[in-house]
C-alpha cells in the first residue's frame, strides 16, 4: 500500500476511544447507484458461470464513482437500503495521526465491498501502517434488498493514543503537498515582451510527470496556444516569432510559429543533429555535436587521464556553422578539446567559444581559453590563453568588450578581498570587465557580498541584470557598467529559481520562486524602480493550492560568534506551535559551498519536518558563498574547522534564546559535504542526540582520489594541498580516522551509484563504527546517484529520515522497528 504523508497538528484535538478500539463514527457516503442486471441471451456463460453483481465491485474504483455523485454524511450504525437489484455506494473516512502507528481495520456493517487507500485495492480487514498524517481510506459496497448493511468499522491496535477519525480543520504539510500537482518548470518572454511561453509540470500520487505548454499574451492573459506536452519552443533572437524542431519527410525541420497569426514556416527540411543558437540575423545556426572517444578492445581499459573514470569523458564537443539559406554545413572545431559557443555579437558577425584543458602537473588544474572567431571568414583571435578561475563569457552588446564570470582568483587576484593567507572559494564566482583592444580586465563589483551565478546585458539599455546567491536567498540585481553602481530589486519570492527579461527599454522580467511559506508563485513586472510593481500570474493559485494546509511559519535568526562574526540563519516552527510545549530540534546547514535557501519545497523538506512538530534551526556557517569573499574563503583549507564551531556555538545560542526546544533533544543533518559535516561534528561533541549523514565524506583523501570530482572539488576545498604535503588536514579533519570520538547514534544514507560521492564514504565509517561498537546504521538506496531523484525511491527515503529523528528525538521508535525490525545499530557487538 501507497501512503500519502500528510502530517497532523501538534495540537490537534485526541479523539475519545475505548481501550485500544475506535469506531468510526461517520463517513462521507456518495451514492447510492442503483444497479440492473443485464440482459441475459442465456442463464450462464462460456465458462458455465451464472451472472453476479459483485462484477460491479470489481469494475468501478471510488475515484470513477465521486465524480458522478452527491456527496453526504452517514454515521455509525446507519443501515444503508437499497432497491432493485442492489446498489453501489462509496464511504470515505479519514485516520490521522501524530506519529507511526499499527492498526487494523474490522469492518463488520459490510457484506460485500472493496476497501481502497490512494486507489489502490487493500485486503479484507487490513493491517495497516499509519504514518504521521492523514490517511484517506474508501470503500465502494454493494448492497443488495435483503441486505441489512450499515456502517459499523473498528480500529483496533496496541495504542491509539493521538489517532483521530475525521479530523477537522487543516492538515499539516506534507510530502505530498511538497511534491505532487502543478509547479512551473520555465517562463520565457518574447524578446519584445509581448508574449510568454509558460512550461508547467504536474506530479502524480505515482510520481509521474504530466505536461503542458501555454502561450499568452502579457499584457490581458489571453491565451493563445495550449498543449498537454512538452514542446521546448524557444524565442528566435530579436523577432517575436517561436522556433522549434520535428520531424519531417526529409528530416528534422527548423519550424517558426508567428503568435500573432499562428502561421508556421519551414527553414530547413533537414537539420543536422545536435542542440543549436540562431544568429542574431537568422542567417545561420550554431550546432554543438558530441563525438565518441576511442574505446579500448577488449576487457581493458587504460585510463588516459584522472577524468577518464567518469563515462563519457572521452566523447568531445565540436562546433558546426549551418547556413540557413544553402543548407550547407561548415565544421568550425576541430580536435581533443571540447569547443563551446559562450555568444553571438548582436551583429552576428562574432562568436565567443572556450574550451578548457585539465593539466594535473598544474595548479590549477583547469586552463581555460577564450577565442573570437568570425562566423562568416572563420578567422580566429585568441583573447585569452590558458587563463584559470574562468566560468562563462558574453559579448557587451557593442561587441567591444566581454562580460565574465570568474572567481575573486581571477586575472591574477585583481578581484580578491580575501584576507592575507586566505585563498578565494572557487564557487564565490564575481562579474569582470575584458576589453577586448586593450586586452585588460578589471573587476565590477568590489565590495560586493552575493555570488553570482547567471547574468546578461540588455542590449536595449546597456545594464546588466543578473542573479546572485544572496545569503539565504537566489536575488535579482542591477550594474551600471559605466558607474558600477548596483541594485537589488525587491521582489516578493526570497529565492528566485527561474527568470527572463525581455529586451526593452523598461526592460520586463517574469520570475518564480518561493519563500519559507509559500511556493509556485509566477509574476510580471517592469524592472524600472527598486520595488517593482508586480502582477501575479499563471496557472497555480497558491492560496487555493495551500487553503487546506497548516504551514510553519518561518523566521530569520542571528547570532553572533566568539570570533565577532555575525553568523545568519532561520528556523521553522510548527503549525499551531506552542511556546509552552518542548520541541526537539533539529539542525541543518549548507552542502557543497552553496548556503540553505530559505524555501517552502526543499529537497531536504525542512518544513515538513516542522510539520511532524519539530523546530527546524537553519545556520549558515563559515565557508558559504553569497556572504562575501572573505567568509566563503573559510572553506578552503579548512575542512570544518571554524564552520563546525560557528554550528555549535549557534546551536547552543539558538537553544539558549529558545526555551520551548528540548536540549536533550537536538538533532542534526546535512547531505555531500554536509554529510561530511555532520559526521565531523560528532568528533566534536556530544550536543547532539541523533545525527543523520547522506552522501557524507568520510576520509578526505578516499574521496579525493575516488570520486568523479573529488580531486577536482578539492581544488576549492583544500587548494594547493594534497596528501603528501598535508597529511595532517586529510587526517586530521577525516571523520573516519577521528571515529573512536563518536558516540552519537549515527544514520548514514547514500545512493548505491553516487559518483560524486562514492558509496564507501558512508560504508568506511559504517564498519569503523561497528567495530568501536557505537550506534550507526547505514542505509544504501539502490540505484540512485548523489540526489535521490527516483520518486518512489525518495518517498521510502525520507521515510527512513522521518523514522530515525522519531526514533531518537521523540522516543518512539515503532516506524524504524517497522523498517528494520533486527537493527540493534551494532549493540550486540558491546
Amino acid at each position: 500500500m501507497r501512503r500519502t504523508l500528510l502530517m497532523l497538528l501538534a495540537t490537534a484535538p485526541l479523539a475519545a476511544f475505548a481501550g485500544d478500539t475506535l469506531r468510526v463514527d461517520r463517513a462521507k457516503l456518495t451514492g447510492p447507484f442503483e444497479l440492473r442486471t443485464p440482459y441475459a441471451t442465456d442463464s450462464i456463460d462460456m465458462q458455465t458461470k451464472t451472472f453476479d453483481l459483485s462484477e460491479y465491485l470489481k469494475n468501478n474504483k471510488p475515484t470513477a464513482l465521486l465524480s458522478i455523485g452527491k456527496e453526504t454524511w452517514v454515521s455509525d450504525g446507519e443501515t444503508l437500503t437499497s432497491t432493485g437489484a442492489g446498489a453501489l455506494r462509496v464511504l470515505r473516512f479519514t485516520l490521522t495521526t501524530p506519529r507511526f502507528q499499527k492498526i487494523k481495520l474490522d469492518i463488520k456493517g459490510l457484506k460485500q465491498y472493496k476497501i481502497y487507500a490512494d486507489d489502490k485495492e487493500l485486503a479484507a480487514n487490513p493491517e495497516i501502517q499509519l504514518l504521521p498524517g492523514t490517511q484517506e481510506f474508501a470503500l465502494v459496497c454493494l448492497t443488495k434488498p435483503e441486505d441489512k448493511d450499515s456502517l459499523d468499522i473498528r480500529i483496533t491496535g496496541d495504542n491509539l493514543a493521538g489517532l483521530t477519525v475525521n479530523h477537522e480543520g487543516k492538515h499539516a504539510y506534507s510530502m505530498a503537498d511538497m511534491l505532487q500537482g502543478d509547479h512551473y518548470r520555465s517562463a520565457v518572454l518574447s524578446p519584445s515582451g509581448k508574449y510568454l511561453i509558460t512550461t508547467y509540470y504536474h506530479t502524480k500520487k505515482d510520481g509521474s510527470n504530466l505536461w503542458k505548454t501555454v502561450l499568452s499574451e502579457t499584457s490581458t492573459g489571453r491565451e493563445i496556444i495550449r498543449r498537454n506536452e512538452y514542446l521546448g519552443w524557444t524565442w528566435m533572437p530579436r523577432r517575436d516569432i517561436i522556433y522549434y524542431t520535428r520531424q519531417g519527410a526529409m528530416g528534422r525541420q527548423l519550424v517558426t510559429l508567428n503568435p500573432e497569426t499562428l502561421e508556421e514556416s519551414v527553414l530547413s527540411e533537414a537539420l543536422p543533429d545536435g542542440g543549436f543558437s540562431v544568429s542574431p540575423q537568422e542567417d545561420y545556426l550554431i550546432f554543438s555535436q558530441t563525438q565518441e572517444g576511442r574505446k579500448d578492445e577488449g576487457a581493458l581499459k587504460r585510463l588516459i587521464d584522472p577524468d577518464d573514470r567518469q563515462n563519457g569523458w572521452r566523447s568531445r564537443n565540436a562546433l558546426f556553422r549551418y547556413d540557413l539559406k544553402s543548407g550547407r554545413t561548415e565544421r568550425l572545431t576541430f580536435g581533443s578539446a571540447s569547443v563551446y559557443l559562450n555568444d553571438i555579437s548582436e551583429d552576428g558577425r562574432k562568436l565567443l567559444l572556450t574550451f578548457s584543458r585539465m593539466k594535473p602537473s598544474a595548479t590549477p588544474f583547469s586552463r581555460t581559453t577564450i577565442l573570437q572567431m568570425d562566423a562568416y571568414t572563420g578567422e580566429v583571435d585568441t583573447l585569452l590563453c590558458d587563463t584559470t578561475f574562468i566560468a562563462s563569457a558574453r559579448f557587451s552588446p557593442d561587441g567591444r568588450q566581454l562580460l565574465i564570470l570568474a572567481s575573486p582568483a581571477a586575472f591574477g587576484g585583481i578581484g580578491s578581498e580575501v584576507k592575507a593567507g586566505q585563498t578565494p572559494n572557487g564557487f564565490d564566482n564575481r562579474l569582470y570587465l575584458y576589453d577586448i583592444d586593450s586586452r585588460e580586465a578589471r573587476p565590477l563589483q568590489r565590495g560586493f557580498k552575493p555570488a553570482v551565478n547567471q547574468f546578461h546585458w540588455s542590449s536595449a539599455d546597456g545594464l546588466i541584470y543578473f542573479k546572485a546567491t544572496d545569503g539565504s536567498g537566489e536575488s535579482l540585481f542591477r550594474l551600471d557598467p559605466k558607474t558600477g553602481k548596483t541594485m537589488a530589486f525587491n521582489l516578493p519570492v526570497s529565492y528566485i529559481q527561474g527568470y527572463d527579461i525581455a529586451q526593452t527599454r523598461q526592460p520586463q522580467a517574469v520570475f518564480f520562486g518561493q519563500t519559507g511559506t509559500r511556493a509556485r508563485e509566477l509574476f510580471l513586472c517592469r524592472l524600472n524602480t527598486e520595488t517593482p510593481k508586480v502582477k501575479r500570474i499563471g496557472e497555480i493559485d497558491f492560496d487555493a493550492l495551500s487553503r487546506d494546509m497548516a504551514i510553519g511559519t518561518c523566521h530569520d535568526w542571528d547570532f553572533r560568534s566568539e570570533r565577532g562574526d555575525t553568523i545568519r540563519g532561520f528556523y521553522f516552527l510548527p503549525p499551531d506551535f506552542d511556546a509552552t510545549k518542548r520541541y526537539p530540534l533539529i539542525v541543518y546547514y549548507y552542502g557543497g559551498c552553496t548556503p540553505t535557501g530559505k524555501m517552502l519545497e526543499f529537497q531536504y523538506p525542512l518544513q515538513v519536518l516542522a510539520a511532524q512538530g519539530y523546530v527546524v534551526y537553519v545556520v549558515e556557517p563559515s565557508g558559504a558563498i553569497g556572504f562575501g569573499q572573505e567568509f566563503a574563503a573559510r572553506h578552503v583549507n579548512t575542512w570544518g574547522e571554524g564552520s563546525a564551531d560557528d554550528i555549535i556555538e549557534g546551536t547552543k545560542a539558538f537553544l539558549a534564546a529558545h526555551p520551548y526546544v528540548n536540549p536533550k533533544k537536538v538533532g542534526c543533518m546535512g547531505a555531500s559535504y554536509g554529510g561530511f559535516m555532520t559526521q565531523f561534528l560528532q568528533t566534536r561533541t556530544d550536543l547532539f542526540a541523533t545525527a543523520i549523514s547522506h552522501a557524507g565524506i568520510s576520509n578526505i583523501a578516499s574521496y579525493w582520489g575516488g570520486g568523479y570530482w573529488g580531486y577536482t572539488y578539492g581544488e576549492v576545498a583544500q587548494y594547493g594541498s594534497y596528501p603528501w604535503n598535508n597529511p595532517e588536514l586529510y587526517v586530521k579533519q577525516s571523520p573516519l580516522f577521528n571515529a573512536d570520538k563518536i558516540h552519537t547514534p549515527l544514520l548514514l544514507l547514500h545512493g548505491t551509484v553516487d559518483t560524486n560521492v562514492p558509496p564507501t564514504e558512508s560504508l568506511q565509517l559504517f564498519t569503523a563504527l561497528r567495530i568501536l561498537g557505537r550506534p550507526v546504521s547505514l542505509v544504501e538506496i539502490d540505484g540512485e546517484n548523489h540526489v535521490i531523484v527516483n520518486y518512489n525511491k525518495r518517498i521510502a527515503w525520507q521515510n527512513a529520515i522521518f523514522a530515525w529523528f522519531a526514533h531518537w528525538l521523540k522516543d518512539e521508535p515503532e516506524w524504524w522497528k517497522a523498517l528494520y525490525p533486527d537493527d540493534n545499530f551494532g549493540q550486540a557487538s558491546k
